[in-house]
């Protein structure tokens, strides 16, 4: 059962950023996707919090925390998030779950500052950067962002790429709530947030063999950004990580569309993390 989390304002590099704290034990940071916020969280947090202190924080430019009027880095999120563990007094190192952008910023923060981090979960998190035929057709997106916002055809593109098109069949009142959360947000800061995180990312490669923390890739079947193997190849370069496949046509679904299982996979993780990357390894 979930309980209301507690929100603060916690000042950062890249803003006054907006953290949600509920239940109680072990330290898990909780960072989502481009284009959402942390409510994409809520129905896999609701398994966690019993026996968990479960950090959510709003990137910048997304739910509540601020815009940035400049580009920012993902080194620059990472030590944001640092920053806030920080301010709420988390000592102990934490059992980080990102999704997507989540899923980078977390991995940078391993390699950044490893004693902080535990265990590294990413879903739906491609490592490369992007690709000449990615970025011709994610260049006149983002300029459209820019000139007419969220007008329907691209927010059903970006919709389709978080959810798949079979989401909104199944769960029509979750994909109308994650599409509201993108079509409300402030544009400028948004447009940012676009050309920072997803025009301008670098790849994470020369990063991975620095993580030391064990970490689970986990890509849903059907997601357009990234395969199982793309995920597998990375992995392959970290001392202690390995790549596994879920149900899910965006990077999003699994969070949405059975959040218990997830969880367990998560939680099984947890309890014996090389254990259970030597088992994902053996049985690939």
């Amino acid at each position: 059962m979930d309980t209301q989390p507690i929100t603060r304002t916690v000042p950062t590099s890249v803003g006054n950023l907006a953290v949600h704290v509920t239940g109680s034990g072990p330290p898990t940071v909780l960072w989502h996707s481009l284009f959402v916020d942390s409510t994409t969280w809520a129905p896999l947090r609701s398994h966690l919090v019993g026996h968990r202190q479960v950090i959510s924080i709003d990137g910048p430019g997304h739910g509540a925390s601020t815009d940035v009027q400049r580009r920012f880095t993902m080194e620059e999120c990472a030590e944001a998030a640092i920053t806030v563990l920080d301010v709420l007094g988390v000592i102990e190192p934490v059992d980080w779950v990102g999704n997507a952008w989540g899923g980078h910023v977390g991995l940078v923060a391993a390699a950044q500052d490893p004693d902080r981090c535990r265990t590294l979960v990413t879903i739906g998190t491609p490592t490369q950067a992007l690709t000449r035929r990615e970025r011709a057709r994610i260049v006149p997106m983002v300029w459209a962002y820019r000139i007419a916002g969220p007008i329907p055809p691209l927010t059903t593109a970006v919709m389709n790429v978080l959810l798949g098109k079979e989401l909104s069949r199944t769960h029509p009142q979750q994909f109308q709530a994650v599409s509201r959360t993108f079509r409300q947000v402030p544009r400028r800061g948004m447009h940012q947030a676009m050309q920072s995180i997803m025009l301008h990312r670098k790849g994470l490669d020369p990063l991975l063999p620095r993580i030391e923390a064990p970490t689970l890739m986990v890509v849903p079947r059907a997601d357009a950004m990234i395969s199982l193997e793309q995920a597998r190849a990375a992995a392959a370069t970290m001392p202690h990580a390995a790549a596994t496949t879920v149900d899910g046509a965006g990077h999003i679904t699994p969070l949405i569309a059975d959040p218990a299982a997830l969880t367990d996979l998560i939680t099984a993780f947890w309890r014996d993390p090389v254990g259970y990357l030597a088992m994902i390894s053996t049985s690939a």
